[in-house]
């Protein structure tokens, strides 16, 4: 399964509302490691993982245990030693629904509660009270920030980059160079989205699957009103 599909698949089966914003970037991080390496085993110490994303080991440790029992990723950890991962590719994780309702209704209860207690509360000017911000939310402030900077990540070609990677493919003809040069300038103007509308993550598996449509399309020509037969009706 290629790395685009990994990572839409991840998106519309659920997991991400389980994991929290941490989960979410490592296990995205642990994909692109995976997509680099051309496979689906990925070696990684959490110092590394840390440094990248701004976080702490701690966090990192809780975070990859989360993915174990989400089923996303395998794991085999050593002291002193990197962590090894496996990436999962079937799993199905649907959201607890029944889990999700039982926690807004305790919530509910607890803002309810809340509010009743502040009604016999005198009344204080909150203006004037300064509430320090917490580590917590400083690092959370700052992982949600590295976390956009991880989806800003795409590599976008020029097109002298994207045309010599077409001429490499196994199926190119000359006579694409027009289709191919076109499908480059549809995808630049759709802020390298395809016709669908989502990210292109990885160009050049999507130039490959495209080549032989594209090859098709040079084969047979452009339909014109002179490669329509003139049909006469019986007399």
């Amino acid at each position: 399964m290629y790395y685009q599909e990994l990572i839409q698949k991840f998106w519309e089966s659920g997991p991400k509302a389980q994991l929290g914003t941490t989960g979410v970037a490592i296990y995205l991080y642990l994909l692109k490691l995976a997509n680099d390496n051309n496979g689906y085993d990925v070696t990684v110490s959490d110092v590394a993982i840390a440094d990248t994303l701004g976080i702490t080991r701690k966090t990192v440790k809780s975070a990859r245990e989360s993915l174990r029992n989400s089923g996303l990723v395998q794991y085999e950890s050593k002291n002193g030693y990197s962590c090894s991962y496996r990436i999962v590719l079937n799993y199905s994780l649907p959201i607890q629904k029944q889990e999700k309702k039982q926690k807004l209704k305790i919530k509910h209860n607890s803002q309810a509660s809340i509010a009743e207690k502040n009604e016999n509360l005198p009344s204080v000017d909150l203006s004037a009270i300064n509430t320090p911000e917490t580590t917590e939310q400083k690092e959370t402030a700052s992982f949600d920030n590295r976390v956009r900077e991880l989806f800003k990540t795409i590599s976008i070609p020029s097109l002298e980059e994207f045309m010599a990677y077409a001429y490499m493919l196994s199926g190119y003809e000359v006579s694409m160079d027009s289709d191919i040069k076109e499908k480059y300038a549809l995808w630049t103007g759709n802020d390298w989205c395809n016709n669908l509308g989502k990210p292109i993550t990885n160009w050049k598996s999507s130039l490959k699957n495209l080549l032989p449509y594209i090859k098709n399309k040079a084969d047979n020509g452009p339909l014109s009103l002179e490669s329509i037969p003139t049909i006469k009706p019986p007399k």
